[in-house]
């Protein structure tokens, strides 16, 4: 594929980098950025459980009981400030950078702080503590919505002019350039998801949720204990840097997943309407929602979102790392809908920008 307008060409996958030894985890000192959030409080609990010694680095200091029970050390840093994360990455062996700026809507002076500047400053505490190995979270939006087929780690990264896609397209190639091992997670669900289990559960038991056209985008989906697990992995033996795209490689589509989740949460399945007609919508949402001073339940952006045309390979990851699925759509769904049964549906705040949400 070659350069084109709004692209990012991959020719920086490290191809001919050697393997890397592999690092035993047990008693190293494990810095986690956005621990607080669902992929960062996941990430520290399974590595605390592995025998690491978790500093859990965080923006909000009304976060710290998410890890109290997993983290030997709490620190309070903002990514978007060097010299903060300088110190509060001090000590480390191992750092997880998950933090990130993630919502559909907003300004792109909004994002570049902490998903592109955040990255760097991260990449630079982690090489001034002489960190061994460095994981990024990206995300698979990296690769646009557009392309049709299958594309594999080295597509180029498209810029779209959404500027969650586009400063995490930045993110994902500084971190590939810097060596990190980059993590391209799909579209990650589970207990305590925002984007695809609480939002939507609450748009679907209000009879709001819609997609465009014919609801057919494809959803890539991962459960959240098989991402950790791949981010363990990648600590373990990932190649500096490699990108590996991460979903369970059973593709569905957006009305599917959002009809299933209907079921469960007690909602009525999403509604489809034209994507002009939903893009019309979203706006007015958008204009009601700032008038108010709250974020939208829905913005145009996050029709994108729900309206992929292709998929993305997950060989390397299999292959390099030895990672595979172990739950399915249907058990990461039950237990989905047992968390929401159980009245554990306690939505993070839109407000809180810093935290990964996917």
């Amino acid at each position: 594929m070659g350069h084109g307008a709004g692209e990012y060409k991959s020719a920086d996958m490290g191809e001919g980098k050697p393997e890397t030894g592999e690092i035993q985890l047990d008693g190293k000192r494990v810095a986690v950025t956005g621990a607080g959030g669902f992929i960062g409080s996941a990430t520290c609990d399974r590595l605390a459980a592995g025998g690491t010694e978790v500093i859990a680095v965080e923006i909000d200091p009304a976060l710290e009981p998410r890890v109290s029970g997993s983290a030997a050390e709490f620190r309070v840093a903002d990514v978007s400030d060097s010299a903060a994360t300088a110190a509060a990455v001090e000590g480390a062996e191992l750092v997880v950078h998950t933090a990130a700026f993630v919502r559909e809507w907003g300004t792109m002076e909004e994002f570049i702080p902490v998903n592109v500047r955040g990255t760097v400053n991260v990449l630079d505490a982690a090489e001034a503590a002489g960190a061994e190995r460095v994981v990024h979270l990206s995300s698979v939006v990296v690769y646009g919505y557009a392309a049709e087929g299958e594309l594999d780690q080295s597509a180029s990264r498209r810029q779209v002019g959404i500027p969650y896609i586009d400063t995490k397209a930045a993110s994902d190639r500084i971190a590939c350039r810097r060596d990190a091992v980059v993590i391209r997670p799909g579209d990650v669900y589970g207990p305590g998801s925002v984007p695809w289990l609480i939002r939507p559960a609450e748009l679907l038991r209000s009879g709001q949720m819609a997609l465009p056209g014919k609801g057919d985008g494809t959803m890539l989906p991962v459960y959240i204990d098989d991402l950790v697990s791949s981010i363990v992995l990648g600590l373990r033996r990932g190649v500096p840097g490699h990108a590996y795209t991460v979903w369970d490689g059973e593709p569905v589509s957006f009305h599917d997943y959002f009809s299933r989740l209907a079921e469960i949460a007690g909602g009525r399945p999403p509604r489809r309407l034209p994507r002009a007609a939903l893009s019309a919508l979203a706006g007015t949402m958008e204009l009601v929602a700032k008038l108010r001073g709250r974020p939208p339940d829905f913005g145009r952006h996050g029709i994108t979102l729900v309206d992929r045309r292709g998929t993305a390979s997950n060989t390397l990851v299999r292959e390099e790392l030895g990672w595979e699925p172990a739950v399915s759509l249907e058990e990461g769904l039950r237990r989905s809908g047992k968390w929401l049964r159980e009245g554990e549906m306690t939505a993070t705040s839109d407000s809180r920008p810093i935290h990964q949400m996917f």
